[in-house]
C-alpha cells in the first residue's frame, strides 16, 4: 500500500483583515440604508397604514402603537435578500415604515401588501388582510 499524501492549498492572500474588510462592508452597506430609511420616513411619516391606508382599512387593522420601525416588504424581505449587494437589498419600493404594532402584525402574517406596479411600495399597492 502506498502512502497518501495531503497537500495543503496555499492560503488565499488578504487586502487586510477579516475585521477591517467586515466594517469597510458595514460602513458602505450603512450609507445606502441611511438615504434609503430617510426618503421612507419622508414618504411614510410614523406609519404607513396611519398615512396611505384609507381610514376604512386601518380601522381594521387596529391603531398605532410603539416606536416607528423600518419594514422590508414582499420579495425584500431581509431573509430573501441576505448576501445581496445594499442598493438591491435596501430599496424604497422594497420598504414601509409602520409602527411597532403593526410591523410585528405584517411579520406575523396578519396581513400582507400588494404592489400593483413594478414600482413597488412607492406607487400604489393594496393591503390584504390575512385570515386569523
Amino acid at each position: 500500500m502506498g502512502a497518501s499524501v495531503i497537500r495543503n492549498a496555499p492560503p488565499k492572500p488578504r487586502k487586510g483583515s477579516i475585521k477591517r474588510l467586515k466594517a469597510r462592508t458595514k460602513r458602505q452597506e450603512a450609507k445606502v440604508v441611511k438615504s434609503v430609511r430617510q426618503q421612507c420616513v419622508e414618504r411614510d411619516g410614523y406609519c404607513l397604514i396611519a398615512s396611505r391606508v384609507p381610514a376604512s382599512v386601518a380601522v381594521l387593522l387596529g391603531p398605532c402603537e410603539g416606536p416607528s420601525e423600518w419594514a422590508h416588504v414582499e420579495e425584500h424581505r431581509r431573509f430573501n435578500t441576505r448576501g445581496q449587494a445594499p442598493e438591491d437589498r435596501h430599496t424604497t419600493n422594497g420598504s414601509a415604515m409602520l409602527c411597532r404594532a403593526h410591523h410585528v402584525a405584517y411579520d406575523s402574517h396578519e396581513f400582507d401588501f400588494e404592489a400593483f406596479s413594478a414600482a413597488g411600495m412607492d406607487g400604489a399597492f393594496a393591503v390584504i388582510r390575512r385570515a386569523a
